[in-house]
């Protein structure tokens, strides 16, 4: 089922995908090590993002709307060298073969090599949902797996993107293993019951 990133939707998004414009801080923060990037986002997974890249890139904007994050996440924020665009929101992004700038709603342009979309993610939760499976408490956004990958719905196994962050191919991996051979176990001791009587 996975999960699909919310999307600015705005002009230059789509089009520089890959090209300096990225939904995730984990993956190619890297690419930008001593460069001017943006993180664009309202929760946690921004704030942290904003913050890792503060680490490698060195001049990071975060533009937000507004910041719902945890009080030490605010403080660690307020007391960076982080510039942060507090009730704005990135209205394009510029650039041809890569990304060259930002401008907010306000007529502000951000020189920035990379932009950080961090919005959150929505995964198949209606088909979860329908099987009347349990969504994670914080945010219901996610499926609520145990450390066997098994859901409330007993038989039923959730693994990857699907149970949350953070987004990274070895996660859903191990997961998708663990689910698999407690599926496999669940099955034979559903036949061997089935069999029994």
């Amino acid at each position: 089922m996975g999960v699909s990133r919310n999307r600015l939707n705005v002009p230059g998004e789509k089009e520089l995908l890959g090209k300096g414009v990225s939904y995730c801080v984990d993956c190619d923060a890297n690419f930008y090590r001593n460069q001017v990037v943006t993180v664009v986002g309202n929760g946690s997974a921004a704030a942290s993002g904003a913050l890792k890249m503060l680490l490698i890139a060195g001049e990071t904007h975060l533009v937000c709307g507004s910041l719902e994050i945890s009080e030490h996440l605010r403080y660690q924020i307020e007391s960076s060298r982080m510039q942060v665009h507090m009730g704005r929101h990135v209205s394009r992004i510029l650039g041809d073969s890569e990304v060259r700038a930002v401008l907010l709603d306000d007529g502000t342009k951000i020189e920035t090599g990379g932009v950080f979309i961090e919005l959150g993610a929505k995964g198949a939760i209606e088909l979860a949902a329908g099987l009347g499976v349990a969504l994670d408490s914080d945010t219901m956004r996610f499926v609520a797996a145990d450390e066997k990958q098994q859901t409330n719905v007993p038989g039923l196994y959730a693994a990857g993107d699907i149970c949350g962050p953070p987004w990274q191919i070895a996660k859903a991996v191990g997961e998708g293993c663990v689910a698999g051979l407690e599926a496999a176990t669940y099955a034979r001791r559903a036949r061997t019951m089935a069999v029994q009587g």
